[in-house]
């Protein structure tokens, strides 16, 4: 999946889809979650498929755990005992018209549960540290709502709404993008929330272009943000601001890195998407290019302020990190996508599946 076709699917999304992206999901002992189809055959996106666990080279199929819709964003419970999954009814073009938010146990016998479905697109299913839920709802006129679900009462509340995206953070806290309208001028404030309290603290905002509102609110938070694990970093790729100079004339948008302490922000590459910080925070890894039609993975160490390409990576269509030293790269062959291990030691990729 190229860039500009990864840029494109925003469009997409605003005809009311919401694609669930299989994108493979780290847990806190390190197995890899991710689905497979019927043949065995790794998709971004994957219909019919079956949920997997890949640890320590070994793949265990979680049979009960399949999905006929198309299935993805996947979501780890902080035990690593639970898996969400979204699974999305196709209509006969292949545009998803239903949701279901569905419930995975690690173990192999345990069954499958749906919590709820949903006529409206939902993305980003999150687990809290009380073991909840929370979600991103998208209406009918493509606003968007944050909501948790209480599992005890099979009930789901509102929490904040003209929200466009949003990221869990340290603890409690979520990190969320959220709309105001300030006379002509729309404005995205990027906020530390906590959901128990209703706390918020605005960390930083920009000028809120349509181009952005068309990719922001409607594409997952991995292919546009994340959050260091301290939390005082801030990686967004956002289409070039009028407020920022020196301007960048690239039809994409611009990775920048903010300090939310220090109230600082620097561009750190003219086009690039899909930023993830490693589990230490130190680096930050993206898909970037230099001429707008090649693009590659870049890492961009926080302490020297250099990005370095990796080679081999020409055909990415997006990343995970797997553990500090090991970065999870998916690229796009002939037939499909192959899933690789990129060794930052030695510089050499793997196929993760046999």
């Amino acid at each position: 999946m190229k860039l500009r076709i990864l840029l494109l699917l925003a469009l997409v999304f605003l005809a009311g889809c919401g694609f669930p992206f299989n994108q493979p999901a780290v847990g806190p002992d390190g197995a890899i979650a991710f689905f497979l189809d019927e043949t065995g055959v790794y998709d971004l996106l994957t219909e019919e498929g079956t949920l997997v666990l890949l640890y320590k080279g070994g793949l265990t199929r979680l049979e009960r755990a399949t999905a006929i819709g198309i299935c993805g964003a996947i979501a780890w419970s902080r035990d690593g005992e639970e898996l969400l999954f979204i699974e999305a009814e196709p209509c006969a073009l292949g545009i998803p018209v239903a949701w279901k938010l569905r419930l995975a146990n690690v173990q192999t016998d345990s069954e499958t549960v749906t919590l709820f479905a949903s006529e409206e697109p939902i993305l980003t299913p999150a687990f809290t540290p009380e073991g909840n839920i929370t979600y991103l709802r998208f209406d009918e006129e493509g606003y968007g709502h944050l909501v948790l679900y209480d599992r005890s009462e099979e009930v789901s509340y509102p929490l904040l709404d003209d929200v466009l995206s949003y990221r869990p953070a340290s603890g409690s806290n979520l990190m969320v993008i959220q709309v105001t309208n300030e006379g002509s001028l729309r404005l995205a404030h990027v906020l530390t929330y906590e959901p128990n309290s209703g706390e918020m603290n605005e960390i930083a905002s920009f000028y809120l272009s349509q181009k952005m509102v068309e990719t922001l609110s409607l594409l997952p938070a991995l292919f546009l943000w994340d959050v260091d694990p301290s939390g005082q970093h801030l990686a967004l790729a956002l289409y070039d601001q009028v407020l920022i100079a020196p301007e960048v004339g690239v039809d994409g948008p611009s990775l920048y890195l903010l300090d939310t302490a220090e109230e600082t922000g620097e561009r750190i590459a003219a086009m690039g998407v899909a930023p993830s910080f490693s589990p230490d925070g130190s680096l930050l890894a993206y898909i970037g290019s230099e001429n707008e039609e090649e693009q590659a993975v870049y890492l961009y160490d926080r302490q020297t302020d250099e990005s370095t390409r990796i080679r081999g990576s020409d055909s990415i269509s997006t990343l995970f990190w797997i553990d500090q030293e090991t970065l999870g790269l998916i690229i796009e062959v002939e037939e499909g996508y192959d899933l690789l291990a990129y060794d930052l030691s030695t510089r050499e990729s793997s196929p993760l599946l046999k």
